[in-house]
């Protein structure tokens, strides 16, 4: 059986590594993509950066097109969830899913 898709998305801030190959926009993919859940990540917007020492602090949105479980009753508190989970985000907000209008 296979995990049900949805297309969300989501501001966030995540931390960049410095130093990587590709844009900041393959860096923002790259930090979200290391979730099992997150197929794919198309940035839409980036708001901020800020340099610290060791990678850039960003304020990005975000569309992702990810699997969750069946029993989640709470699509965007389960995005939240998985997508902050990662390392390297530290604040998801104003998620919305395209069931969730």
């Amino acid at each position: 059986m296979t995990a049900p898709t949805i297309d969300a998305t989501a501001d966030l801030e995540i931390h960049v590594p410095r130093g990587d190959d590709g844009t900041l926009q393959d860096g923002i993919a790259t930090v979200l993509g290391r979730s099992a859940a997150v197929d794919r990540t198309e940035v839409v917007d980036i708001s901020g950066v800020t340099p610290t020492l060791n990678d850039l602090r960003v304020d990005a949105s975000v569309r992702l097109h990810l699997r969750l479980d069946d029993s989640v009753e709470d699509e965007r508190a389960a995005v939240r969830e998985t997508v902050a989970d990662q390392f390297g985000v530290r604040t998801v907000t104003a998620v919305e899913t395209d069931r969730s209008a």
